[in-house]
């Protein structure tokens, strides 16, 4: 009998090419999840979840999350759409 196994993650969709995509830019900049999480003022979790795709950012937590590595929330919204995870 062959084992079922779960995906935790998406396959696909807008939140894990966001996700992808501000995870990009993050280590780009080398700041860690701890930071963006101080600077934006949410969990270190919270980034996590939303850089594995597994929740949609809220428009506020989105922009200060993009404040705190210095890149405009567009930007990161145009890397998401050239994703091939974004449908």
């Amino acid at each position: 009998m062959k084992a079922h196994t779960k995906h935790v993650q998406p396959l696909a969709g807008p939140e894990k090419a966001f996700g992808l995509a501000f995870r990009t830019f993050r280590k780009k900049q080398r700041i860690s999840q701890q930071r963006v999480s101080e600077t934006a003022e949410c969990d270190r979790t919270t980034v996590s979840l939303i850089e594995r795709g597994l929740v949609s950012p809220k428009l506020g937590t989105m922009d200060k999350m993009c404040k705190a590595i210095e890149v405009f929330p567009s930007e990161v919204i145009r890397a998401m759409e050239k994703s091939r995870f974004y449908q």
